[in-house]
Formats: C-alpha cells, sequence, structure tokens
C-alpha cells in the first residue's frame, strides 16, 4: 500500500472557501450576523413544494427579478430565506381574493 503524501495541496479547481457570517451579513444586507436570529433556509426542493411551481419557471423568475434570489452556501448548495419565499407567495394572492380579505 503506498504512503499518502500530506504535504501536497489539490489543484486550485478543487478548493473553494466558504464564506464567513459576516460576509454573508454583508452580501444579504444584513448589519451582523445575529441580524438573522431565527431566519430558516430551504431547499430548492423545498422551494418547488411550497410554491407549486417548476424548477425551470422558478430560474426564469429569479433572471427577471420577480422571484427572490437564491443564496449560495456551497458550490454545489443554494438556499432560499423562509421569509423572502413566504412574503413572494403572499404577495401572488390578489388582495380581491375571498381568502385574501380581513
Amino acid at each position: 500500500m503506498a504512503a499518502v503524501d500530506s504535504s501536497r495541496t489539490p489543484p486550485p479547481s478543487m478548493t473553494y472557501s466558504i464564506p464567513s457570517a459576516t460576509a454573508i451579513g454583508q452580501l444579504t444586507g444584513e448589519a451582523s450576523p445575529n441580524a438573522a436570529h431565527g431566519e430558516r433556509f430551504l431547499r430548492q426542493r423545498d422551494v418547488l413544494s411550497r410554491t407549486g411551481i417548476s424548477r425551470s419557471h422558478l430560474y426564469w423568475l429569479m433572471d427577471r427579478d420577480r422571484f427572490p434570489r437564491s443564496i449560495p452556501l456551497s458550490p454545489r448548495v443554494t438556499v432560499w430565506l423562509e421569509s423572502d419565499v413566504t412574503a413572494w407567495i403572499a404577495a401572488q394572492i390578489p388582495s380581491t381574493h375571498q381568502r385574501a380579505q380581513p
């Protein structure tokens, strides 16, 4: 069995950095990492389930700034803020809808 050389570093294409909580706060416009206390992330399957739209339509809406942008957590994971998705759903209900009346 060959010994593994731990002094070698992976090629640049295989490395990535995860943004710090402060950097994420700056991207989302939050003053501090604690500003999102209690906020939940939704994965794509959750967003599609809650909204009832297809994946292609989700990205079509995002490209036209008609749906909240996703937040990249890593190269393969993107999420949406639950409050953004909930607000978008509420905005889709016309004020004349029977259930929208108080």
